[in-house]
């Protein structure tokens, strides 16, 4: 195991017994504070007392509390632990007991290691994040993909050499692509194409490759329009609903999410960011101001999705400052719940329901199948989706199938 330590600066010293038996007090108080079960509360709190019993059994010197103290209670000690008391050996609760040590006294926790770029690598990307964000408006999920394969592009041409972006090639281009392609679907060797493209038009930018790399980069085939968007239909809709338990807290908030993903066709990150004060009541709408297009929407509330929101804010949100619609209900309690929280809950809504999706996604192109099929205009679901160009939306001109069905031209040779 390696960890990488933030910082060394002793967060406490033990100089003497009051100061072991006050540091659990406060670290009871504090479990309990962030709303950890009382099994986590025992298990952490022996961890915790394990810890410092071992810490003031050291030399005076060394009885710190800190990042590198932990490390060495973990690695050097824990292993070949003789007391007659230790609690839990388990390496992965004992270290996520003394995190939570360290965050209490101010410190940060214990992290794997990440192996780290060339410097040169890092500050390229850094500067490819910058025209990601600031020219391109992308989205942080988005970024990442193209932070992650122009990471490896970077790494697999230049290696630990200094990067000279002029030296770049078509052919380096296409046999990336196809290295990369190996036992990926269509669609994810797309990203990795799109991926590509944009840090080349960002190097285009800055003078350092011809608009001709661009072209080399190769694509895997792609009709548009070729499919039609997955959704469900009302039989499975019907079924992933009874999938939540509204008799439970967490049921209600895990419902009252998913009617904002399938009612509003919201994408997961705007459902975690929900504030208390996105809702108006009296108008019956909900505003939008971290959405993906980076503008202020304002959608109207239906019925359903208000219920399920006002049941669960007066029945099921536990008492907390946080103005989030959307909190957790486990340690620490109360604070805004994150993308995980709602792809956690629609993940488990559809293995309960017996349902074959797991993601979030498919709930945004049921809320627009379903304004197409109830008769709203392009230009209407453009609005809701939050679809920057027309062009996105156009997929969805083929859901409407009764209507298309009434316009579909006999097949040559068919009886009438």
């Amino acid at each position: 195991m390696s960890e990488q330590l933030s910082s060394l600066e002793p967060l406490i010293t033990l100089s003497g017994e009051g100061v072991q038996a006050q540091l659990i007090d406060d670290f009871e108080s504090y479990l309990m504070a962030r709303g950890h079960t009382p099994r986590t509360q025992e298990l952490y709190g022996t961890a915790v007392a394990h810890f410092i019993q071992w810490l003031y059994e050291q030399p005076p010197e060394k009885q710190h509390v800190d990042a590198q103290s932990v490390r060495t209670f973990l690695q050097a000690h824990l292993p070949s632990c003789r007391c007659t008391q230790p609690g839990s050996r388990d390496l992965k609760s004992v270290r996520a007991a003394l995190n939570q040590l360290l965050l209490m006294l101010g410190g940060d926790r214990l992290r794997p290691a990440v192996p780290s770029d060339p410097p040169a690598i890092e500050a390229l990307v850094d500067r490819f994040d910058v025209y990601l964000d600031q020219v391109c408006g992308l989205a942080e999920a988005t970024r990442w993909y193209h932070h992650r394969y122009t990471r490896t592009f970077l790494r697999r041409l230049f290696g630990d050499t200094p990067v000279n972006c002029g030296q770049i090639s078509a052919e380096d281009l296409r046999r990336f692509v196809y290295e990369q392609a190996c036992g990926q679907q269509p669609g994810s060797v797309g990203v990795i194409a799109y991926s590509l493209r944009t840090f080349l038009r960002f190097l285009q930018l800055k003078g350092d490759v011809g608009t001709e790399l661009i072209r080399a980069v190769p694509s895997p085939p792609h009709w548009s329009l070729a499919s039609l968007p997955p959704s469900l239909n009302d039989a499975e809709l019907e079924r992933f609903w009874a999938a939540f338990d509204r008799r439970t807290a967490v049921g209600r908030r895990d419902y009252a999410m998913a009617r904002c993903l399938a009612d509003l066709g919201l994408r997961c990150q705007e459902v975690a960011n929900l504030h208390l004060d996105d809702i108006d009541w009296r108008d019956g709408t909900v505003c939008l101001s971290e959405s993906k297009s980076r503008r202020v929407e304002r959608l109207p509330l239906p019925q359903l999705t208000g219920a399920a929101l006002v049941d669960y804010l007066s029945h099921g949100r536990p008492v907390t400052a946080s103005r989030s619609v959307f909190v957790l209900h486990r340690a620490p309690m109360g604070q805004a719940a994150t993308n995980t929280t709602v792809r956690g809950a629609i993940r488990r809504a559809f293995e309960r329901a017996g349902l074959p999706w797991s993601g979030t996604h498919i709930l945004r192109h049921t809320a627009a199948t379903r304004m197409v099929q109830g008769g709203a205009s392009l230009k209407e679901v453009a609005d809701v989706l939050g679809h920057r160009s027309i062009d996105t939306t156009l997929i969805y001109t083929k859901v409407d199938l009764p209507q298309l069905s009434r316009i579909a031209l006999p097949w040559p040779g068919r009886r009438p």
